[in-house]
Order: C-alpha cells, then sequence, then structure tokens
C-alpha cells in the first residue's frame, strides 16, 4: 500500500475509533453482513464490527472496493 494512502488510512482510523457508529463514510451493512460497517476510503472498503458493551471495534478485513464483497 503506497506511504501516503496508509497514512490517510490510519488517520481515519484514528477518527473511527472516536465515534464508530456514524464516523464520516461510514455506513451500516445489510444483508449477510448485517451487523457490520462499512468505511470508505477510496476503493479501499473496511469492513468491522462494533461491539457497543465493550466498546471494541473489530476489524474484520481491508480490501480494494471490488473485491470485498466477494
Amino acid at each position: 500500500m503506497d506511504g501516503r494512502i496508509k497514512a490517510q488510512l490510519i488517520t481515519k482510523l484514528e477518527a473511527l475509533a472516536e465515534n464508530p457508529e456514524s464516523a464520516p463514510n461510514v455506513k451500516p451493512m445489510e444483508g449477510e453482513f448485517a451487523g457490520y460497517f462499512r468505511l470508505r476510503h477510496g476503493d479501499l472498503r473496511v469492513i468491522y464490527h462494533w461491539d457497543k458493551e465493550a466498546d471494541t471495534i473489530v476489524i474484520s478485513v481491508i480490501g480494494a472496493r471490488g473485491d470485498i464483497y466477494k
């Protein structure tokens, strides 16, 4: 991953830690991914689950948009 993109993604993940449910570019997922959220960063997607009781974010996968939902 390009260093610039990696730095930007880290910044977004830090913002996500502050506000997991409604950070910019976050949407709840539906269907088989219900209960998970999707963070968009350009062509990358971060799929994560937020355990509200434990206040913990578990990142399931980070990948290209075209590959992530397969």
